[in-house]
């Protein structure tokens, strides 16, 4: 007796940010899920579609490394699964991905996708195509409108252009979170503790990640879970003529401890100043001092 694929409500789509529209196309699948008894899930690709058909990379809203955690985190569903983008999924019939990908090798009971959603060879798969095919296969499926705020659809491209402007806060608002910068604390020159006095944590900023303008931010530094605020600096460090790849640097403020090694969770919440070289040491470290107060000044009236 051969064992039964496991049941799933499948939400579809790249999901790079999990931004409002996402969290609507999952909780509609994990609302599925409970009423039919099967998992929820979501369906997505290991890179952007666009970043194969276009031939150049599209910037990401996370890091390709967390999507996975994310998903879930903020989606409240059960599992992600990860297909590969490659040249036989390009060409394969809209039709076929239905029936022979998510309903035969993944049990599919339920499929949800958005208003906008185009897949299968050359983008002929459309939500009225998607229903009509699901009627004939004997399975459910919804499409869920556009998500939007002040009239303006949530959408991956929209919020990058939110981040590319330091537009932090707008940024957030269509997230329906922070944007966040994740990686692994790592050994710096040791310029913030030994030269100014103002130790810093290093993290190298993903290279598949939409950077926001060079400056400080006012962040939140997520470690094991637990909340510290911290003014961030994100660039080169001009004033040093560092001339490596762009960092990401946290000061913590009320924090000592060794974190090399750590992984964590850098939230931009509010774009403080550009990144600029200082004539000297002594300017760049009042300008740090009054970043850490506007730090706490910020974080006083918001969260």
């Amino acid at each position: 007796m051969s064992e039964q694929p496991i049941r799933r409500a499948i939400a579809l789509g790249y999901f790079d940010g999990v931004h409002r529209g996402h969290q609507a196309l999952m909780d509609r699948a994990v609302q599925r899920a409970h009423e039919t008894g099967a998992r929820s899930a979501v369906f997505t690709f290991d890179v952007h579609p666009d970043s194969v058909l276009l031939g150049h990379e599209v910037p990401l809203i996370t890091a390709n490394t967390y999507r996975r955690e994310e998903i879930k985190k903020l989606g409240g569903v059960d599992e992600v699964i990860f297909g590969h983008f490659d040249d036989a999924m390009r060409t394969m019939d809209w039709r076929a991905f239905i029936s022979e990908l998510l309903v035969k090798q993944f049990g599919a009971v339920w499929l949800i996708s958005g208003r906008n959603n185009r897949f299968g060879y050359k983008g002929l798969g459309t939500p009225e195509g998607m229903a009509e095919e699901c009627a004939k296969l004997g399975i459910g499926y919804d499409c869920i409108d556009d998500v939007k705020l002040d009239g303006i659809t949530v959408s991956s491209t929209y919020i990058r252009q939110l981040i590319s402007q330091g537009d932090m806060e707008g940024a957030a608002r269509f997230l329906g979170h922070p944007y966040t910068v994740t990686g692994v604390v790592e050994h710096g020159r040791r310029v913030g503790s030994r030269v100014l006095g103002v130790p810093t944590v290093n993290l190298h900023l993903p290279t598949e990640m939409a950077l926001p303008p060079f400056g400080v931010y006012a962040t939140r530094v997520l470690i094991d879970g637990v909340p510290h605020f911290a003014a961030t600096n994100i660039g080169v460090k001009p004033t040093f003529v560092d001339g490596g790849a762009p960092t990401i640097e946290p000061h913590l403020l009320d924090f000592s401890g060794d974190l090399y090694g750590k992984l964590i969770h850098v939230e931009l919440h509010k774009f403080l100043r550009p990144e600029q070289a200082f004539a000297s040491v002594d300017e760049l470290k009042e300008a740090i001092e009054k970043n850490v107060r506007e730090t706490r000044a910020f974080f006083a009236t918001h969260l």
